[in-house]
């Protein structure tokens, strides 16, 4: 892995192989929940724990009781909006 390129390293990388989930249904982000992720940003900055957010996160993002079949979706959606800076950055790339 030492041995890739940075270009190697980006075209395994899980980030872009992923595929984001588009439901076919309307599912509506509510602006509670939506201030509550606004409220508790990732930033990326080194004090802070990915793992924390995570779990800040899907305890928020799992409080809009939206059916489990259309929870990846909904959450998918939503993770963008809990992200602030060079956390926002890095994921928009």
């Amino acid at each position: 892995m030492a041995d890739e390129t940075p270009t190697e390293m980006s075209a395994n990388s899980p980030r872009r192989n992923a595929q984001f989930a588009r439901g076919g249904w309307n599912t509506e982000m509510k602006t509670g929940i939506l201030q509550l992720l606004y409220a508790n940003p990732f930033t990326g900055v080194d004090h802070e724990d990915p793992y924390t957010h995570l779990i800040k996160f899907y305890e928020i993002a799992g409080s809009t009781g939206i059916e489990e079949a259309g929870e990846e979706a909904l959450f998918k959606r939503m993770f963008p909006h809990s992200l602030m800076g060079k956390a926002k950055e890095w994921f928009s790339v």
